[in-house]
């Protein structure tokens, strides 16, 4: 019967967001009961290595909600096109836009909202679905009633929707919540954008929201001001459902800046608009030429992935724990444990796209087996790229490609560098004062010469249409002789020796600019 359609990313946009989220993701699919209901969330510009939003707070959600729910990932490679052009990190218009166009064709109604609403039918036994399959065609919103944060951050139980929903019918009266505040037309009511019910078929002869409108604020408006235009008229279903908003006002969100607030121009997007068709963006509006991933709550979610990727590559422990230490002469011994280190190095990279191309720089052979199993088991379809500069590599693993480092830089979109003793054996015990042996010295100099160049040419080695700079991920370069070669090249954080992973992106600092043209005119790059 009708598509939800809502939009953000995994930040902390506003106030307790994760509870106000999930508070209304749980409220909306209690009010659906057509088995075409669908909620699209558009996750946009969650950074690669970060799960989307939905999935850091799936624990939160009830059944019916992951089942309902369609997580549309936009990475920020995507939005890197709009960079320069706007200040805001999640866009609005596009985010709409990439939903409408990948919603379910059998649904009549889409209905725009925010991820903080509820619905609450004024028919206690009747559903959402029931109301929109029972009016005529048209364009309808609803008020917006404010919930004190009190109410709804100590009261409200996440997983709790149907009793959420009961105690709104009892505090709307008890503390006379239900104030109608009336706007100009063509927006009916006051903070429009939290109900607006339009036809889907009407939505793609308008051609969905105004990209164009990329500085924030006014798109909702836009909107109604081209439906109306459309329709002839705005409507209203203030006498079937209520619509409550989780207030957040304690703390302002990221996009709201007082009267330093950048916005769309009004005059252009609202009292000014003559027609309801953008046909400027006719053809392109929802980005129809990019692949967007679709994730499923319900499953194949990244900790599914991610366990059956190490139930592949390692066994359990056989041991209550291990040991290491951080004394001082220890610098130097580079052994570590590889079944601890591997899931620390998996976590890295389980968020990515399935199908990206990973270069893998490594010295030890017993690291790239296990974790080219886990490659494998966690989904990933990408090709596991290891230049043929690198010796001892085990033959016919799955998914690896060989070929020379300088070939396979341009192809490369993720890196890992793994900086082990060839010559540990699976049984030694790790930091004991081991010496380097010449193979590994060998081998350790490959691994640092290629990681150095690959830092260095990170600009313009990129593959073709890459807009943002890719992630480099180190494998035991915590407190040893490779920590301070590593961070000089990778802005990483500091982190605790037990993960034995740095990662980040190439560092652009003044002193690294110094080393990347030193590298280039020592190689003529």
């Amino acid at each position: 019967m009708f598509s939800v359609i809502l939009y953000g990313r995994n930040d902390s946009h506003g106030y307790n967001l994760h509870k106000r989220a999930a508070i209304s993701f749980n409220a909306l699919a209690e009010v659906m009961s057509d088995p075409d209901d669908e909620i699209l969330f558009v996750d946009y510009n969650t950074p690669d290595d970060h799960p989307t939003f939905p999935e850091a707070i799936h624990d939160t959600l009830t059944e019916k909600a992951k089942k309902v729910m369609r997580v549309l990932r936009v990475r920020p490679d995507e939005h890197a096109r709009h960079r320069l052009q706007t200040h805001l990190v999640a866009l609005e218009s596009q985010s709409r836009n990439i939903a409408l166009r990948r919603s379910n064709p059998r649904n009549r109604w889409i209905l725009y909202t925010n991820t903080d609403m509820l619905l609450v039918p004024r028919n206690k036994g009747e559903s959402l679905s029931d109301i929109l399959g029972g009016v005529p065609d048209g364009f309808y919103q609803v008020p917006r009633f404010e919930i004190p944060e009190m109410l709804w951050e100590a009261a409200f139980d996440r997983r709790d929707p149907a009793g959420n929903l009961e105690k709104l019918r009892d505090w709307s009266v008890r503390f006379h919540l239900n104030q109608v505040v009336h706007n100009y037309m063509p927006m009916k009511y006051d903070a429009l954008g939290d109900f607006q019910a339009a036809l889907r078929d009407d939505m793609f002869a308008i051609h969905g929201f105004d990209e164009s409108m990329i500085l924030g604020w006014h798109c909702d408006s836009n909107l109604a001001a081209r439906l109306a235009l459309y329709r002839g008229r705005v409507d209203t279903l203030v006498d079937k459902v209520f619509g409550y908003h989780c207030d957040h006002t304690r703390v302002a969100a990221a996009n709201n800046k007082g009267r330093a607030t950048r916005m769309n121009d009004q005059d252009r997007y609202i009292w000014n608009v003559a027609t309801p068709y953008i046909p400027e963006q006719a053809d392109s509006w929802g980005w129809p030429e990019v692949e967007i991933e679709e994730i499923r709550l319900d499953r194949d979610t990244p900790y599914q992935r991610f366990t059956a990727g190490l139930d592949r590559a390692i066994e359990p422990a056989t041991l209550p724990f291990i040991q290491s230490s951080l004394d001082w002469h220890l610098y130097e011994d580079l052994t570590y444990d590889l079944p601890h280190t591997l899931p620390f190095v998996c976590d890295q990279v389980v968020t990515y796209p399935r199908n990206t191309s990973l270069m893998l720089v490594a010295a030890r052979a017993d690291f790239v087996e296990s974790f080219a199993k886990a490659w494998q088991g966690m989904g990933f379809t990408g090709p596991l790229l290891i230049p043929q500069e690198c010796e001892g590599i085990p033959a016919g693993l799955p998914g690896v490609e060989r070929a020379p480092f300088d070939v396979q830089l341009a192809k490369a979109e993720l890196f890992v560098f793994e900086f082990g003793l060839a010559t540990q054996t699976p049984t030694e015990p790790v930091r004991t004062g081991r010496g380097i042996a010449p193979l590994d010295r060998k081998r350790l100099k490959v691994v640092e010469r290629l990681f150095k160049r690959a830092a260095a040419r990170e600009g313009d080695s990129r593959p073709e249409g890459r807009r943002t700079a890719r992630r480099f991920i180190g494998v035991n370069v915590i407190y040893n002789k490779f920590w301070t070669t590593f961070t000089n090249h990778v802005g990483a954080n500091i982190n605790p020796f037990c993960s034995q992973v740095l990662a980040g992106p190439p560092r652009q600092d003044d002193s690294m600019k110094g080393k990347v043209l030193k590298f280039r005119a020592r190689h003529s790059i």
